[in-house]
């Protein structure tokens, strides 16, 4: 099948799915369910649609509850180590002179001594390296590194990692403002029990596009709370520290789309400590285009699925272990529950039809977890008033839907490695 015939196969099939899922959905949403409690002589009858949007309703409202508290607690400044024992900062950099010195200015800001900070750039990327070289020059702190194995922020980050004498290490992307305690904090768990930690990482909303994104990763990492009820906890490439014996332990961060969804896995397999912490955020550039925000969002959707593949993959080449179920259960899990999301929604247009005050219980619960979450991102400075888009953020799951499908037929059909980049300005 050539290269045409293939997109074409794909783009066909795309809809098709999709389109076939809401219909399933409308379909099934008014089918009656009936539950008969004998001892009582009771007999409940209620539409299939209003069982699945009232257990989704309860899903977000209870995670979104359990992230608000988390990101509202108080921060034990008691647990932070200021000074202590070399930490290595690593900025991938590719295509990124305009913004780095986000990452760079924030960790020099940062309150712990001693930390060097490392960009790793691509050798083809010359504006990139020269403002790195310039950093470099304008503060002892800061080195610059080129990668020798380029083509990847887990090649980037491998050899920073290989490159320097540290033990402990963070990671940043070099458009983020990194919060000015996250190295101490990051320390005090490291030289405790923790292997890994991450701190929570949001978008910055200065536009309409922007607070779309912001919407969107609120939704995403009240999901991931799914995953730490069966321990599973998830750590990225990005706000993130880990020790050189953890990093050692999984051999390094794998070349694949997603990095750090794949070195989730890898820290559960391996049995490591991941520490959360999301009250320690730090802010990045959102997309500013709707072309950019499906862009980006498509890659880590494809990035899910090949991670999936992966998984499935190595566990059935031996024997499969409960980590591994657990863990491809998690990977594959992603994905249906993505395109879920299209019958759910066709369930709650068709409540909304037959009673419009039941399909608001969704929409407010979702309004809710946001809110809470963007009230203390507010009140810490990282975020302004909302857009008036704050107000589509429940099409964040529609638009999750089909990012999925999309993603699964273009990682079966067309997708040949390729990975997308969006356009960061500084903003």
């Amino acid at each position: 099948m050539s290269r045409i015939e293939r997109r074409i196969a794909e783009t066909t099939g795309s809809w098709i799915a999709i389109i076939g899922l809401l219909v399933v959905g409308f379909v099934t949403a008014p089918d009656i369910w009936t539950v008969v409690i004998a001892p009582l002589f009771v007999r409940i009858q209620f539409l299939q649609g209003v069982l699945s949007v009232g257990v989704f309703s309860l899903v977000v409202a209870s995670t979104g509850y359990l992230l608000a508290a988390d990101v509202w607690r108080s921060e034990d400044a008691d647990q932070r180590i200021t000074e202590g024992p070399p930490v290595q900062a690593i900025v991938p950099a590719y295509r990124d002179a305009d913004v780095l010195d986000a990452s760079v200015s924030s960790l020099l800001e940062n309150d712990y001594d001693p930390l060097s900070i490392a960009i790793v750039v691509e050798p083809d990327d010359d504006l990139t390296r020269e403002r790195a070289e310039e950093l470099a020059a304008e503060h002892g702190e800061v080195t610059c590194l080129v990668n020798e194995s380029p083509g990847s922020k887990a090649t980037a980050i491998n050899h920073a990692v290989e490159w320097s004498a540290a033990d402990h290490f963070v990671v940043f992307d070099a458009d983020e403002r990194a919060s000015p305690t996250f190295v101490s904090t990051a320390m005090g768990e490291l030289l405790a029990d923790a292997d890994v930690f991450q701190g929570r990482r949001v978008p910055r909303p200065t536009g309409p596009v922007e607070t779309l994104a912001y919407c969107e990763r609120v939704v995403v990492q009240a999901g991931y709370l799914i995953g730490d009820l069966v321990g599973f906890t998830h750590c990225q490439s990005s706000a993130t520290g880990f020790t050189r014996e953890a990093i050692e332990a999984v051999g390094g961060f794998a070349d694949v789309l997603t990095e750090d969804i794949y070195f989730s896995h890898q820290c559960y397999r391996a049995d490591l400590t991941v520490v959360q912490n999301r009250r320690c955020t730090s802010s990045m550039e959102a997309p500013h285009t709707l072309f950019d925000l499906w862009g980006q969002r498509k890659r880590w959707r494809i990035g899910h699925v090949q991670v999936s593949h992966l998984r499935i993959r190595e566990a059935l080449s031996d024997r499969p272990t409960l980590g591994d179920l657990i863990t491809v259960g998690r990977a594959v899990g992603a994905v249906l529950a993505g395109g879920a999301l299209l019958i759910l929604t066709a369930h709650v247009l068709l409540l909304a039809l037959v009673d419009t005050s039941s399909a608001l219980v969704p929409l407010a619960c979702v309004f809710a977890m946001i809110g809470g979450v963007w009230s203390k991102d507010a009140l810490e400075g990282r975020v302004g008033r909302p857009s008036w888009t704050i107000a589509l953020a429940p099409l964040v799951y529609l638009g999750h839907g089909v990012l999925t499908v999309k993603a699964v037929l273009e990682y079966v059909l067309t997708w040949e490695g390729e990975w997308y980049q969006v356009t960061k300005t500084g903003a």
